[in-house]
């Protein structure tokens, strides 16, 4: 596992300081990237630092940030780097953070208007408890729809033993971490590979303290129907010790017995598609036992799978 060395800081015109560090790693989306910059222009609160990473575009996406430069409108740091997956791209932007508490924003997304104003003075409420390491704020479609919902928010609790209910297919936040957390856990890079699950990286994060889920909508994206699901599972397939990494990571004690379980089958299923041998898998699993317990039903998927996604 090598990092991908990041180019270099091509641009920097942000603050020596902010509340909130706000990150867009952006591939071939000059077309979009627009509507990013623009929603934080019209932010109600400009206590925060933009960071870009631009994991290797070739569509102009350079001759666009010289054009925000020029626009003068937000303030940003922008970096680019050869390609290497968005999870790469996130660990290039770790060395220039200067916010106490740091999200990310997606290059075809867009903040609501009072996004960096609620976010800071939510923190305000639970900074000083440092069992809490994130806040979860909700996201909407433009129209206004909640992705998801808990039935509890506004309470420091376990986050990850929290069920978020949704009527549509995806169940993501907003999530907003202390810096220091964000950075104690890197996600991991193999050779070869330019996927894996945010998940990875960020239950290590619950994992490691309590969190928040605020009842405060502060992130608008489009809504994608299970095709997404069908897209991720496949880019899972093709970058297995990825996927094998975060089975892994999700088969931790902490977590509901049927996540533990689904996650030893995936474990199983993304060793086989990595070629690894069953007593090496075994060997390098963080909990032996429930490996071995999904090793015929792992096995069963991965012929399935190959079968249906080759």
């Amino acid at each position: 596992m090598n990092e991908i060395t990041t180019e270099k800081l091509r641009y920097s015109d942000s603050s020596s300081s902010a509340t909130l560090t706000i990150i867009t790693p952006t591939y071939n989306r000059a077309h979009t990237l627009s509507a990013c910059f623009n929603s934080l222009a019209r932010q109600t609160c400009r206590d925060y630092q933009w960071i870009i990473v631009d994991d290797g575009s070739t569509d102009g996406t350079e001759e666009l940030i010289e054009s925000f430069a020029a626009d003068g409108g937000v303030p940003f740091d922008y970096i680019r780097k050869r390609n290497g997956g968005k999870h790469t791209a996130l660990n290039s932007a770790h060395r220039y953070i200067k916010g106490k508490y740091v999200t990310v924003l997606d290059s075809d997304d867009v903040l609501a208007p009072n996004a960096v104003e609620t976010i800071i003075t939510e923190w305000k409420k639970y900074d000083s408890n440092q069992a809490v390491n994130v806040l979860y704020f909700y996201k909407v479609t433009p129209e206004g729809a909640l992705f998801c919902y808990v039935d509890n928010p506004n309470t420091v609790t376990e986050t990850y033993r929290v069920r978020r209910r949704s009527d549509m297919h995806s169940r993501d936040c907003c999530d907003v971490f202390r810096t220091e957390l964000f950075k104690r856990y890197p996600f991991p890079v193999f050779d070869g590979e330019r996927f894996i699950g945010e998940g990875a990286a960020f239950l290590n994060i619950e994992l490691a303290g309590k969190g928040v889920y605020i009842d405060k909508a502060v992130y608008i994206c489009e809504y994608l129907d299970d095709g997404l699901t069908k897209a991720g599972r496949k880019l899972r397939i093709n970058n297995p010790l990825g996927g094998r990494y975060n089975a892994n990571v999700y088969m931790n004690k902490k977590l509901p017995i049927l996540i533990r379980l689904k996650n030893s089958l995936l474990y199983n299923c993304y060793s086989s598609f990595a070629g690894i041998p069953m007593i090496k898998s075994m060997s390098e699993s963080d909990h032996l036992a429930l490996a071995l317990i999904g090793l015929i039903p792992g096995k069963l998927l991965y012929f399935y799978w190959k079968k249906k996604y080759s």
